[in-house]
C-alpha cells in the first residue's frame, strides 16, 4: 500500500508566484497537524508550491525528505482553464468539463499519468506529499479514478491510497 497527500498550496501574494505573508503562516499552521514521515515530497515547478512544503515541514518540524519538481503537476493551458472555470462559474472539474469538455479530457488524462508515475516513486508501506494547484489537482484525481472531488481551498488535502493491487481509494485530510 502507498500513500499521497495531495495539498493546494498556500495564499500567494497579489500578482505574483509567492506566498504571501498570511500564506506563509496559513502553511506552517496545517504543517502544525501534518505527519512527520513523509518518504518523498513533490511540488509543481511554481514556486508558491516549494514555498508552501518548506512552511508545512516547518510546522510539522519534519526535516525535508528527498523531493522532485514535477512538471506534470503544472498545465501548460492554465489560461484555458481560468477560461473554462470563469464560463462555467465554477472551478469544479464537472462544470468546468461543460464550459471545455477537450481541455478537461486531455488535462486529466496528462495529469492522471502523472498521479500513477508519483505512485511509482513512493516507497511501499510509505506516504508521500505533493502540493500543487486547483483545480489541477481535482483534474489528476479524476484522471486517475474517475471521481469528482470537491475544489481544494488554500492549504487543504486528500489522500490517495493504492493497494497492491493498483486500486485507488480517495481520503479526506
Amino acid at each position: 500500500m502507498k500513500v499521497i497527500e495531495l495539498r493546494r498550496h498556500a495564499a500567494r501574494a497579489k500578482d505574483a508566484d509567492a506566498l504571501s505573508p498570511e500564506g506563509r503562516a496559513q502553511a506552517e499552521e496545517v504543517g502544525r497537524s501534518l505527519p512527520i514521515d513523509y518518504a518523498v515530497v513533490f511540488v509543481s515547478p511554481a514556486m508558491r508550491t516549494a514555498e508552501t512544503v518548506a512552511q508545512f515541514l516547518r510546522g510539522s518540524g519534519q526535516p525535508l525528505p528527498p523531493h522532485a519538481v514535477v512538471r506534470g503537476l503544472a498545465s501548460e493551458a492554465e489560461d484555458r482553464w481560468r477560461s473554462a472555470a470563469k464560463a462555467a462559474g465554477s472551478s469544479r472539474i464537472d462544470a468546468v468539463m461543460a464550459a471545455d469538455p477537450a481541455l478537461v479530457a486531455a488535462e486529466a488524462e496528462r495529469l492522471g499519468r502523472a498521479l500513477e508515475e508519483l505512485f511509482d516513486q513512493v516507497p511501499e508501506g510509505r506516504r508521500a506529499l505533493a502540493v500543487g494547484h486547483s483545480p489541477l489537482i481535482e483534474a489528476a484525481v479524476y484522471g486517475l479514478t474517475r471521481v469528482i472531488v470537491d475544489p481544494l481551498s488554500e492549504c487543504q488535502g486528500l489522500t490517495i491510497t493504492q493497494d497492491d493491487s493498483r486500486v485507488y481509494r480517495i481520503g479526506e485530510q
